[in-house]
């Protein structure tokens, strides 16, 4: 009979335990499914200020630049609604190689930017890469290259540093600061 009893404990125990990790499971499970809602829905909300923004008469402001210390020439083009800058378009020559990047913003925030790099060498095929970036409260929502998403890494962070520092050399005009990290 004792045994009968400690048999019935033992499986009462392993059931009650299963039920309670199992359940845990589930919730983590439903909390990972909550944030990519939320992230999804983010990476909807950024799509549609994306086209906003492209859809909008926006007044331009460029500058261009050359022979400074880390690339050829380039230029940026800043595209204002009123004072504020909404979308910036960054495009640059580095020995065989061309970027262009435009970045995106709403309320002042970086939200947004798209990268293309083309080059190669000389004599060779010509690459063609580009990543996107998605950004909320200046943290990754997503990265992507190509059709590929991909772990944010450093490209992230750089592209980040970039979008504000590019802001900021609007007003000051010093862009060997900016793009080639010089002061």
């Amino acid at each position: 009979m004792n045994k009968i009893k400690t048999m019935i404990h033992l499986l009462l125990l392993m059931t009650t335990t299963y039920t309670v990790l199992h359940a845990e499971d589930k919730k983590v499970l439903a909390s990972q499914d909550i944030s990519i809602t939320r992230s999804n829905n983010d990476i909807d909300a950024i799509r549609a200020e994306y086209k906003t923004i492209n859809g909008l008469k926006l007044k331009t402001q460029q500058f261009k630049y050359e022979n400074l210390e880390c690339v050829d020439e380039g230029e940026i083009t800043y595209y204002l609604q009123g004072n504020e800058v909404r979308k910036m378009v960054e495009k640059f020559v580095k020995g065989d190689g061309y970027t262009l990047t435009e970045y995106y913003f709403k309320d002042s925030k970086f939200i947004f930017a798209i990268e293309i790099l083309i080059g190669g060498p000389a004599i060779g095929p010509e690459t063609k890469t580009e990543y996107r970036y998605y950004v909320k409260n200046d943290k990754a929502l997503r990265q992507m290259e190509g059709t590929k998403t991909v772990v944010p890494d450093s490209k992230f962070t750089e592209v980040l540093v970039n979008a504000y520092k590019l802001l900021k050399a609007r007003n000051a005009k010093n862009f060997n600061e900016v793009i080639c990290n010089v002061e």
